[in-house]
């Protein structure tokens, strides 16, 4: 089994590039642990920050755009058939944007607990696709800008992990 850390360090910016659109369609691999790995070797020096917060960014952006129009073409139905997500928290996160709007969109995708289901809210209301793009784009930066900083400054120390987990 190839994990994360392995993927960055043999595909570098790519297999960042390459996590990101899995994560920003699938929510997988979770983006935390990836910024926070990635941030350990921006520290060290194997990459450069604003190229890797870039292509994270990009990425997600692409897997969310992905998941957008997958909901866009093909309604609720789509997300349901694959069980990626529970409906009572689609039906909750729909709630709310039909409430806030864009300014949602935006925040949403800077809390972890709700970022993953930004797409599909957006995709069930048409959102227009270049604004859809441009907030998933801006807030993604935001984010990895946030996670790389964690892992730049407390790379792999054992104690700081233990205490958050």
């Amino acid at each position: 089994m190839i994990d994360i850390e392995s993927i960055i360090l043999g595909s570098s910016y790519l297999g960042i590039f390459g996590l990101m659109i899995a994560n920003g369609f699938l929510s997988f691999p979770s983006s935390q642990i990836l910024y926070i790995i990635v941030g350990y070797f921006v520290g060290i020096g194997t990459l450069g920050l604003i190229p890797a917060s870039i292509l994270g960014a990009l990425g997600n952006t692409i897997g969310n755009i992905l998941m957008y129009e997958a909901v866009r073409a093909h309604g609720i139905g789509y997300v349901k058939k694959f069980q990626l997500f529970r409906e009572n928290d689609i039906l909750k996160v729909q709630h709310v944007f039909k409430k806030k709007g864009l300014w949602f969109l935006f925040i949403g995708k800077l809390l972890p607990a709700i970022k993953v289901f930004i797409p599909i809210p957006a995709g069930l209301a048409k959102v227009h696709r270049g604004i859809f793009a441009s907030i998933m784009l801006s807030a993604s930066w935001i984010w990895s800008l946030i996670f790389i900083s964690i892992g730049y400054f407390f790379g792999k120390s054992a104690t700081v992990w233990k205490s958050y987990g």
